[in-house]
């Protein structure tokens, strides 16, 4: 019998409401009028929210309503760092690829533990635009699951 499975980390599993609020800055002028943005977990890839269409003004595209993604992050027992959780952000006009302004990357585990909202900058890959989308993150709530990860 092997002695490894004596010495696993033990894992807390923690669930927790993040509220997001969405700006972006220095869109381009032209080609750029109304956009959305989903919100996709980099595990399952498929969007879990998405905004409503907002309109572009002067280069600046802000959303009124917030998105609510409730997640479970694993945390170590011992060192109580959370393990990574990653999601993709695209900001786009419409479904076809031609009409992605950009995407981003954010690591929620990173802001799990923030006792005042927390504001970010992501600068928008997938396209030349010099685009950045500004995330402000508030922890809505937190709740403890379970004591150990099932093995």
């Amino acid at each position: 019998m092997s002695k490894i499975a004596k010495w696993k980390l033990e894992k807390t599993k923690v669930k927790v409401v993040f509220r997001l609020q969405f700006h972006a800055t220095h869109i381009p002028p032209t080609g750029w009028d109304k956009l959305f943005i989903s919100f996709i977990p980099a595990d399952s890839g498929k969007a879990t929210a998405k905004t409503t269409k907002a309109n572009v003004r002067n280069g600046t595209c802000k959303w009124a309503d917030p998105i609510y993604e409730t997640t479970r992050l694993l945390q170590d027992a011992k060192t109580k760092q959370y393990d990574e959780k990653l999601y993709k952000v695209i900001v786009a006009m419409g479904s076809s690829r031609s009409n992605i302004l950009g995407e981003a990357n954010i690591n929620l585990a990173d802001y799990s533990d923030a006792l005042k909202p927390s504001t970010v900058a992501l600068p928008l890959h997938g396209g030349n635009s010099g685009t950045v989308l500004h995330v402000r993150l508030s922890e809505f709530y937190i709740c403890l699951l379970f004591l150990q990860q099932p093995s």
